[in-house]
C-alpha cells in the first residue's frame, strides 16, 4: 500500500497542495497561518508551510514549528492506555473509581467507557464554567477537585454516546495512578521514544518554554492561547515533521505493534448493540468512497486535523496557529484531490420538506429554532448555522455546519452527520419561546457546593459566570450554550455544553446575603 501511496504523490502536482494550503490562508504571509503534512510509508512525502508562528516577531512557520493538536491528542492518550491493558496492569473494563477511588461517581463508570465516550460523564469544560475556576492556571491536580465531585451521569453508563473530555482527563490519571507516572513521562518512554518522535511531547506544565512552539491566535488576529497544564483530552504538543511514525503506525502497527493498532481502531460498542463510529481517540469516517479514520482538535488558538486513509496509505495532517481556519475543510480537500476522489453529491430529485420552526430534543434536553434565510436556504437561529436544499430530500449544511444535514421525517426533524455514521439526533415539534422573564431565584448545586442565582433575567453562578437569559422553545430559557428548566417542586435544570439536566436545589429566598456577589458564596458559609 506504501507504494500506491507514494505513487499518489509522484503522480500529482504538487502545486496542489501549495494551492490549497493559499485558499485556505486568505490573509497573507504575516499573518497566523498554519502547516500541511502528507504522509505515505511511514514518511513525510510533502510538507507546506504559511503565515507566522509569533505575529510579534514574524517568525515563519515551518515544518518544525510546534503546535498545541488539542483533542487529536486522544489518539496518543488512548494508545497509552491501551498499552498498560495488553500488560496486565489494568482492565478496560475496570470500573475507573478502582484506580481514583476519590471520586464520588454513584454508579460504575469503566476505563472503556471513559475513552469512547459512552460514561456519561458531564463535561469538564462546562463544570469549569459554572464553578469558576481558572482555566488559565488548570492543573490536573485543580482540575480533579472538580471533577472528583461528579455523582451523577448523565445518562446510564454504556447506554449512549456524548462526548465529553472529562474521561480523557480521567485516562491520565490512571496511567500516573498505574505507573507511577505522568501520562507526559509514560508517553514519551513508550509511545514517543520508540517512534522516534522526540519532539513531541504532553505539555502538562505551561510555565516551561517549549523551543519552535506557535502561539496561538484568534480572528484578528487576537492572542488566544492558554496556560492550561492538564492533558490527556488534549495538551500534545507536535509538529508535521514529527507524526510520519505516527502514520506509519496507523498504517502497518509498525514498531508499537500490530495488535495495539487494531485495539486502537476497535469501534465501541452500546448496550444495544450500535456499533459507533467512534473507536479509541479516534472517528471512522469516509472520504468520497474511501474509508477513511481520524480526529480534529480545537481549543483556544489552536485547531489541527489528523485523517489517515488506510487504503492508498495517505495520511494528511494540518496544525493551525489560528483558530479562524478551516483545518477540516483544508485536510478534506486534500486527501480528495490527492486521491482523485470528490465528495459524493446528493442522488435524487426530491426537493426537502419545510423545517422552519421550533424543536426539542429530549435526551439532551435541548430546542432549537429553524427560520427561512436568503438564497432559499434555512438557518438555525442563534448558530449561524445556514443550510442549502440538496435534492434527496435533505438540508446541507453549509460553512461551519457543512457536516451536517438535516431532514423531516414523520413530522420529526432529523439530524445527522455527513461522512459519519453517528445516530442521528431526533428532534420533535414544540412550542414557541414564551414571553416571561426567566423567574429570580438562588438554587445549589448540591455536587460542586456552588450557587445559581436569577436575577432580573441574568444568570449567574461560580465566579465568573453571567450570562443573560431569553425565553427558549418549550418551556425552557437560553443563558448562553446552556438551557435553563424550573422543574416542579421548584428545582432547577441545566443542560447544553456537555451537561444534561443537572439538578440545581431550590433554595430559600433570602440565601444570598446582601452585598455578597451571587456565585462566590459556597454553601456551607451560609449561617
Amino acid at each position: 500500500m506504501a507504494s500506491e501511496g507514494i505513487q499518489i504523490l509522484e503522480d500529482m502536482d504538487l502545486e496542489l497542495v501549495e494551492r490549497a494550503v493559499a485558499d485556505f490562508t486568505p490573509d497573507g504571509p504575516d499573518a497566523p497561518g498554519l502547516a500541511v503534512g502528507v504522509y505515505s510509508g511511514g514518511r513525510a512525502l510533502h510538507t507546506a508551510a504559511r503565515g507566522v508562528a509569533t505575529v510579534e516577531f514574524g517568525v515563519p512557520i515551518d515544518a518544525t514549528t510546534r503546535f498545541d493538536i488539542a483533542s487529536a491528542s486522544k489518539q496518543f492518550t488512548a494508545a497509552c492506555v491501551l498499552i498498560l491493558a495488553h500488560e496486565g496492569r489494568l482492565s478496560l473494563d475496570d470500573d475507573i473509581r478502582k484506580h481514583v477511588p476519590e471520586l464520588a461517581l454513584e454508579t460504575a463508570v469503566t476505563i472503556r467507557q471513559c475513552l469512547q465516550h459512552t460514561g456519561g460523564l458531564p463535561e469538564w469544560y462546562a463544570l469549569q464554567a459554572i464553578t469558576g475556576v481558572p482555566l488559565q492556571v488548570l492543573t490536573e491536580e485543580r482540575l480533579m477537585t472538580i471533577i472528583s465531585r461528579i455523582r451523577r451521569t448523565t445518562f446510564e453508563p454504556g447506554t449512549a454516546f456524548s462526548y465529553s473530555n472529562t474521561g480523557y482527563v480521567l485516562a491520565a490519571v490512571v496511567v500516573r495512578r498505574v505507573t507511577g507516572k505522568s501520562l507526559a513521562e509514560f508517553a514519551a518512554e513508550r509511545v514517543f521514544g520508540p517512534l522516534g518522535m522526540d519532539d513531541t511531547v504532553f505539555r502538562d506544565d505551561a510555565s516551561v518554554p517549549l523551543p519552535r512552539m506557535a502561539f496561538g491566535y484568534g480572528a484578528g488576529p487576537v492572542r488566544g492561547d492558554t496556560e492550561e497544564g492538564a492533558v490527556g483530552d488534549g495538551g500534545l504538543v507536535t509538529s508535521v515533521s514529527q507524526l510520519a511514525p505516527w502514520f506509519g503506525f496507523l498504517a502497518d502497527g509498525r514498531v508499537l505493534g500490530r495488535r495495539l493498532r487494531d485495539a486502537l481502531l476497535e469501534r465501541g460498542v452500546l448496550a444495544d448493540g450500535t456499533v459507533l463510529v467512534y473507536a479509541y481517540g479516534i472517528f471512522h469516517s469516509k472520504v468520497g468512497d474511501l474509508d477513511a479514520f481520524g480526529h480534529t482538535g480545537g481549543m483556544h488558538g489552536y485547531v489541527s486535523y489528523l485523517l489517515y486513509l488506510p487504503g492508498p496509505d495517505l495520511g494528511v495532517a494540518v496544525l493551525t496557529n489560528q483558530s479562524a481556519l478551516d483545518a477540516v475543510g483544508l485536510t478534506r480537500r486534500l486527501a480528495l484531490e490527492l486521491t482523485g476522489r470528490q465528495e459524493e453529491p446528493a442522488q435524487g430529485n426530491q426537493a426537502p420538506a419545510p423545517i422552519t420552526g421550533h424543536w426539542y430534543h429530549d435526551e439532551t434536553d435541548t430546542s432549537m429554532t429553524v427560520t427561512e434565510a436568503a438564497g432559499g436556504r434555512v438557518a438555525i437561529v442563534r448558530e449561524e448555522a445556514e443550510f442549502a436544499p440538496g435534492t434527496d430530500g435533505r438540508w446541507y449544511g453549509v460553512g461551519d455546519a457543512r457536516l451536517t444535514w438535516l431532514a423531516l421525517e414523520d413530522g420529526n426533524l432529523v439530524m445527522g452527520k455527513t461522512h459519519r455514521d453517528e445516530p442521528h439526533m431526533i428532534f420533535t415539534p414544540c412550542p414557541a419561546p414564551g414571553q416571561d422573564r426567566a423567574p429570580d431565584g438562588v438554587w445549589l448545586s448540591d455536587e460542586y457546593d456552588v450557587l445559581a442565582v436569577l436575577e432580573d433575567g441574568t444568570f449567574i453562578m461560580g465566579l465568573t459566570l453571567r450570562l443573560d437569559t431569553e425565553p427558549a422553545p418549550a418551556g425552557a430559557w437560553r443563558a448562553g450554550p446552556f438551557t435553563l428548566r424550573l422543574e416542579a417542586g421548584g428545582d432547577l435544570t441545566i443542560s447544553g455544553a456537555g451537561l444534561r439536566r443537572m439538578r440545581l436545589l431550590a433554595q430559600p429566598e433570602g440565601t444570598r446575603p446582601v452585598g455578597i456577589p451571587p456565585g462566590l458564596v459556597q454553601h456551607h458559609r451560609l449561617a
